[in-house]
């Protein structure tokens, strides 16, 4: 064999010593990013919140309760800073402004503690973001516990990151974040600063999805009731808010909308402050104050999709193709189910109420290699507390008759309300692990879930029902929606354990 030339040898003996040093820069810089991208944004932070109102030394006072809402909107005007519409797909910018998104507070003291609840027309809200907010409330507030929630909006600025002009750009401007951050403080502050005498009354109205919602992932189970927590002053009757839960997607005017609203949940609340009119005047009269949308189990999925047709409640007008009319349409066919109930019913109210609160911080296991390489590329913007564990957060709240267990993303309905499957086709062949159902397990009569709370880490599937792999379930052609957009198969065992032992200790003491 011939020898190389002395100059082809240094020649040869360089590249190879270049492609070296290359190689190990690559090296570090990719270990560098890696351990700034996954770097714990809140270390040291946990959560363990045990009040226990009913035996709290102090003794229990009359109920105040307060309410605020300030604006969220973004900054529309300046062309070279487009807002990226989160929910559905990249490069999808905001043209204007159809109606305002809203930061909607409610303060609740039972005389010895007080809980805060704000939820955010938005499409999530991590919670290291959750935590920001938190620090930001002032401490004459006197706030023994928040919660941050978002509506899961699929026309508002991306929070997230993942939703920019292209799949490898973060569609989040950290400026605007900031503002949402510290007006969510704000309308907490604002709704403590607004405390009054008040009495509450619980209503659970039953509802049939049909024309108004959609199941797009077998097996179709929903969490279709919406749930009402009604609060007055005492002595004069007036409404000073209302807090209202269901379950839906706020993405009725689906994926070629460039203009920002806040869907059904915008006009829910509005028709219930203000009432609903037609063109033959007004049908119901509202009932004023201000009014809190929390959405629920909406995994599965639950959406008014193109093909459900929603008819409008008072005329002789539906509507299947996405549209602020058909958001319109939603939302005053919920309003009108309340409105109604408020006339006819009798439901008791308290006056005095005691307060508990069990909350949790919550270490999951990252199973989906998307959500390891999107902060790699700077898409998300989320800690972990160790390698591949996410921190999160659960709790379980009551208040006198009601409960409300915090989600901290989009559970499937199954894992609220039962009907989870051994699904055939499914990647472990099991029977369902998360049993009872959370609603069984929550104490009380009227039982809230609080969907997207204090975190959106993506759907919460029962590992029974989880597929990857095929053969896919119940036949399917193709791998299903929803675990491309979880944490992991552990996921759903882990909250649901978690919440076992919270409502369990809600119990014993």
């Amino acid at each position: 064999m011939t020898a190389l030339p002395k100059p082809a040898r240094i020649t040869l003996n360089r590249l190879v010593r270049f492609a070296g040093y290359s190689l190990l820069t690559i090296t570090v810089l990719l270990a560098a990013r890696g351990f700034y991208a996954f770097r714990d944004r809140q270390p040291g932070h946990v959560v363990h919140v045990d009040i226990d109102g009913r035996t709290h030394p102090r003794k229990i006072q009359p109920l105040r309760a307060g309410f605020a809402r300030l604006k969220i909107n973004p900054d529309l005007s300046n062309p070279q800073r487009p807002v990226w519409l989160a929910g559905f797909a990249q490069n999808r910018a905001a043209t204007k402004i159809h109606d305002d998104l809203w930061a909607v507070a409610t303060v609740m003291d039972d005389g010895r503690s007080r809980l805060g609840i704000v939820v955010l027309d938005a499409i999530g809200f991590f919670n290291d973001d959750v935590i920001e907010v938190r620090k930001r409330i002032s401490q004459s507030s006197q706030l023994s516990y928040a919660v941050v929630c978002s509506t899961h909006n699929h026309s508002t600025p991306d929070l997230m990151g993942l939703w920019g002009p292209h799949p490898l750009k973060s569609g989040v401007d950290p400026d605007y974040k900031l503002h949402v951050i510290a007006t969510a403080a704000r309308a907490l502050d604002e709704a403590a600063a607004n405390l009054q005498p008040a009495a509450f009354s619980c209503h659970e109205i039953e509802l049939n999805p049909e024309g108004l919602l959609t199941d797009t992932r077998k097996p179709k189970v929903f969490d279709p009731n919406l749930y009402f927590l009604h609060f007055k002053n005492p002595a004069t009757g007036a409404t000073l808010g209302s807090l209202v839960g269901w379950a839906n997607h706020p993405e009725t005017v689906w994926s070629a909308n460039t203009e920002i609203t806040a869907d059904f949940p915008g006009f829910l609340r509005a028709a219930l402050e203000s009432g609903i009119q037609s063109a033959s005047g007004i049908r119901l009269e509202g009932l004023g104050g201000i009014h809190v949308f929390v959405n629920g189990a909406v995994g599965g999925l639950m959406t008014t999709h193109p093909t459900v047709t929603v008819p409008d409640p008072f005329e002789v007008l539906a509507y299947t193709k996405p549209s602020h009319e058909k958001s319109r349409a939603l939302g005053h066919n919920l309003a009108k189910h309340v409105l109604t109930r408020l006339t006819v019913t009798n439901a008791p109210s308290f006056d005095t109420a005691a307060l508990s609160v069990y909350a949790r911080t919550v270490q999951l296991p990252l199973d989906n290699m998307g959500f390891l390489l999107a902060p790699v590329l700077g898409l998300l913007d989320r800690g972990h507390e160790r390698w591949k564990h996410l921190r999160t957060e659960t709790a379980l709240i009551t208040l006198g008759p009601v409960s409300f267990a915090c989600i901290p993303g989009e559970i499937y309905p199954e894992l609220v309300n039962g009907g989870a499957e051994q699904a055939p086709g499914g990647d472990y062949n099991i029977p369902p692990l998360e049993i009872p159902p959370i609603r069984e397990l929550m104490p009380g009569k009227l039982k809230f879930i609080l969907g997207l709370a204090n975190d959106e880490i993506g759907y919460i599937i029962p590992k029974s029902e989880w597929d990857r792999r095929a053969p896919f379930l119940y036949g399917a052609k193709k791998a299903p929606y929803g675990e491309i957009n979880s944490v992991g198969p552990e996921t759903a065992g882990i909250l649901h354990r978690v919440l076992r032992e919270l409502c369990q200790k809600a119990a014993a003491q």
